[in-house]
């Protein structure tokens, strides 16, 4: 046994062996010990006096003896029949338990890496992929930007050009 369950055992013991019952909670566990012990003897009285009477009335004492003799028979042999059981070595036990322990931890960790790097790409991809979108809509509002100023550009210009006409003419009336 372990000392440090053997020494928790004794301090256990102790400290039972310091409670002290009340007089009426020690009467009263003696009064039911009494009942159930005169109970349990009546009890085995009747019983023991039906069951020998079956019991050693002819045949079935007989197979019942065949019955023991057979099974004592079938256990000797049983047991002459098994090998002897190797030494159980804690310590071997404890560094194989500790060696599946660490190739389930390295299975585990290596299958949750995997499936990380695997998100992780997957998350990647859709960056990537959202980053070409806003590229493609960036280079599309720039190119939309351009067009109106070359519009606003040309618009300006023919309105210029129609200004001075405008004034040309305007100029050519104030002269006549």
């Amino acid at each position: 046994m372990n000392n440090d369950k053997e020494n928790q055992i004794r301090f256990r013991l102790k400290i039972i062996s310091q409670i002290e019952p009340k007089e009426q909670a020690a009467q009263n566990a003696v009064e039911k010990v009494r009942d159930v012990l005169t109970q349990s003897e009546k009890q085995r009285e009747s019983t023991s006096v039906r069951i020998s009477r079956v019991f050693f009335s002819g045949q079935i004492l007989k197979y019942a003896a065949a019955a023991v003799i057979l099974i004592g028979i079938g256990f000797i042999a049983g047991r002459l029949a098994i090998p002897n059981q190797p030494e159980v070595n804690i310590a071997e036990i404890q560094t194989m338990v500790d060696k599946k322990c660490a190739e389930f931890a390295e299975k585990t960790l290596s299958a949750s890496s995997t499936l990380m790097d695997k998100r992780m790409n997957e998350m990647l991809n859709v960056i990537e992929a959202a980053r070409q979108k806003d590229r493609q809509w960036t280079a599309a509002a720039f190119e939309k930007i351009e067009n109106d100023r070359r519009a606003d550009n040309t618009r300006m210009g023919n309105s210029l050009i129609a200004l001075a006409s405008r004034k040309n003419e305007l100029h050519g009336y104030e002269q006549n």
